[in-house]
């Protein structure tokens, strides 16, 4: 009769531990890899985004691609607005258009406030604002005139 010696439950145990603690090393060096690669990948992609982004706000002469027309200051209630047209005369579509209004009174700055068009004004394409001065309870510095500027957008 012949039996099988158990194996040491030491040894089989140190072994089992061994392969795993092995596994692991090779799982987590590739994990590393996939990690370094990716970032370099989203890096890349990054920079490229940032460039364009430049580009964008860089080469868009928003004075002579956006022009203000049907400009009027209207009192209502005891609020005061200006309102007008902002139209694009670029060739590509103009995004979050920053809208200044400055305030004089006998050619002195007094105010300055200004709005944000929403959306996108397509070339050729128009869209109304208005910028609100003050309020009912704060109106404006006392003006006899202002002047809008385009300040930015993309």
């Amino acid at each position: 009769m012949t039996t099988d010696m158990p194996r040491n439950p030491l040894l089989h145990a140190a072994g089992i531990v061994g392969r795993g603690f092995l596994l692991g090393v090779g799982f987590s060096f590739a994990l590393g890899i996939a990690v370094v690669i990716g970032s370099r990948v989203s890096s890349h992609r990054a920079a490229e985004k940032i460039d364009v982004m430049q580009e964008d706000l860089g080469g868009k002469d928003f004075e002579k691609d956006i022009a203000l027309t049907s400009v009027e200051e209207v009192k209502h209630d005891g609020v005061t607005a200006i309102i007008g047209t902002a139209t694009n005369h670029g060739s590509r579509a103009a995004h979050g258009i920053h809208i200044q209004a400055n305030l004089f009174n006998h050619d002195k700055f007094v105010d300055q406030y200004s709005t944000y068009l929403t959306g996108a004004i397509g070339p050729g394409k128009s869209q109304y604002f208005k910028i609100s001065c003050g309020c009912k309870d704060s109106p404006p510095a006392e003006h006899d005139s202002y002047k809008l500027e385009v300040l930015g957008g993309y």
